[in-house]
């Protein structure tokens, strides 16, 4: 079982460089992917998000990396005079049109877009650099992986005490269930026979309809339902399968339903008050299903 919610980082050097990436995933109905590159390794991202989609199939995943660039490298920054020039006259001429302030200080000139750019440094090593940052992925990408293993491998017992506790609480709530019907059953031929007096009837049809309105109260098949749901629910949370989160959710909204068409029937308080705590059971387990790959 894999969790959604996750955090690892990787860091490699070079010559004249140092990629750093960071990876964190949170609970999402699918997959989300949201990517912060450099300029320098822009070109990477169509295999990233390839790398990414290869090994998760939910959660919101961002990656943000980083290059510094050493002072030995050979970076150098110039500033395009040409650029700069248009922005001050566009400046002016919007002045002029709207009566504001036109000047503007260096500071918010080398902050425009191609006011600034940067020379690619002379040490770096294109080969090298890209190495360097599919590295410091895979290495990111594993660790928020195992992080959310171990998240996953924290819940995993949560859902089988849960699944075990319905069990538990469900047994009894068939067995009084059974005994209401019979009882039931009697009451209506009482009550019935203390009505109608010496007016005869069709006994073999009123045993029929009497039965039908007894059965009504009935809870075998939802229970029977109920634990093919769990089976099935225990089986895949001590399997190694991936992906079953939305398994989990469809199979805990199939329990619910069961549990309700149950709570409708049962008349007894004691057992409608199993019923209502199986429900509550069942919407813990919905919010943590909900982060579950």
């Amino acid at each position: 079982m894999e969790s959604m919610t996750g955090f690892g980082r990787s860091e490699a050097t070079g010559n004249g460089f140092t990629v750093t990436v960071e990876a964190k995933s949170v609970n999402h109905r699918s997959l989300s992917v949201s990517l912060k590159l450099p300029e320098i390794i822009s070109c990477m991202e169509p295999e990233t998000r390839k790398v990414i989609d290869g090994m998760f199939d939910r959660g919101r995943i961002r990656l943000d990396a980083a290059v510094e660039l050493s002072a030995e490298s050979g970076c150098r920054l110039s500033i395009s005079m040409e650029t700069a020039r248009k922005y001050i006259s566009a400046a002016e001429l919007l002045s002029q049109d709207h009566d504001c302030i036109s000047r503007m200080s260096a500071g918010e000139l080398l902050n425009l877009p191609g006011v600034v750019e940067s020379t690619e440094p002379e040490m770096l090593v294109r080969e090298e650099l890209t190495e360097a940052f599919r590295l410091s992925i895979a290495e990111a990408l594993a660790e928020l992986r195992e992080n959310r293993r171990r998240e996953g491998a924290v819940l995993a017992p949560l859902f089988l005490e849960g699944f075990s506790n319905i069990r538990e609480l469900t047994a009894p709530v068939l067995v009084q269930q059974k005994k209401t019907v019979s009882e039931r059953y009697l009451r209506l031929r009482e009550r019935i026979a203390d009505l109608t007096n010496d007016i005869k009837l069709d006994e073999d049809r009123m045993m029929q309809e009497l039965a039908l309105l007894a059965d009504r109260s009935d809870v075998t098949e939802e229970v029977q339902r109920l634990m093919c749901h769990l089976d099935y629910a225990i089986e895949i949370v001590d399997s190694d399968a991936s992906p079953i989160g939305r398994k989990l959710e469809f199979l805990i909204q199939e329990m619910h339903r069961e549990l309700n068409t149950m709570g409708a029937k049962v008349d007894d308080p004691e057992q409608s008050l199993k019923v209502i705590e199986m429900k509550n059971i069942l919407s813990s387990l919905k919010e943590q299903a909900a982060n579950i790959e």
